[in-house]
């Protein structure tokens, strides 16, 4: 697996004072079946940092949204959401690798030999979820690198953590955001919690609805402090 063409990705320009939400995307297969209902569902908290990037957007708040997706018709469906929403998207896509729904297996493959679609979109090792074993570093560096950036003119950040992958070194990020006085909220699963001590502000992701409550506060926040003018 390898990353598509992200050295030829220029990064986004946000808007001063843009709340950034980077971290995973949560995808029901039962709500991927038609049009209307992936739509649906991508507004919807349950998807996770989609749902939270969109929600705010719709509470007049700028958002940028960093994470990745494959190189499929979802990732590409993924990236019109955000675009009509006028969402700032940042999505990583990776090559050759299916985007992430609770619906895709994994499989021991063999050498040599061509796989089959539906073998080609299995994950190779049951831990592989959002991002591929094989380059995960790189992947993890490349997300570190544009959050970095876009911290610069931030007024607040959201990490969403539900133990796929997408989030390897919060700690790392939680420094950042401090140096550079920028308020941030983790969402995180149970799972995820260890990673995250130090943090100051923690909320538990367990509850959809949850998610619908941060992005209030936050775009509340914003508004109260006019850190978005």
């Amino acid at each position: 697996m390898s990353l598509l063409s992200l050295n030829t990705i220029d990064a986004l320009s946000p808007a001063n004072g843009h709340v950034l939400v980077v971290g995973d995307i949560w995808l029901d297969q039962q709500q991927l079946s038609s049009p209307n209902q992936a739509q649906e569902f991508f507004q919807s908290a349950q998807s996770a940092g989609l749902g939270l990037a969109l929600a705010l957007q719709t509470l007049q708040t700028p958002c940028t949204f960093v994470s990745y997706v494959g190189d499929d018709n979802l990732g590409g469906q993924i990236r019109d959401t955000l675009a009509n929403a006028e969402v700032l998207g940042d999505l990583l896509a990776i090559k050759e690798w299916a985007t992430y729904t609770n619906a895709l297996d994994f499989v021991d493959k063999t050498e040599g030999g061509a796989d089959t679609p539906a073998i080609a979109n299995m994950r190779r090792h049951k831990d592989e979820k959002i991002i591929p074993i094989d380059g995960f570093s790189e992947y993890q560096a490349h997300l570190q690198n544009r959050t970095e950036k876009y911290l610069l003119n931030a007024a607040a950040i959201v990490v969403v953590d539900l133990d796929l992958g997408c989030i390897a070194e919060p700690r790392a990020l939680n420094f950042v955001a401090k140096q550079r006085g920028v308020p941030i909220v983790a969402v995180v699963c149970e799972q995820a919690l260890p990673r995250y001590e130090g943090f100051d502000f923690i909320v538990a992701a367990s509850d959809a609805n949850l998610l619908a409550s941060v992005a209030n506060h936050v775009a509340g926040f914003v508004a109260a402090t006019g850190q978005n003018q």
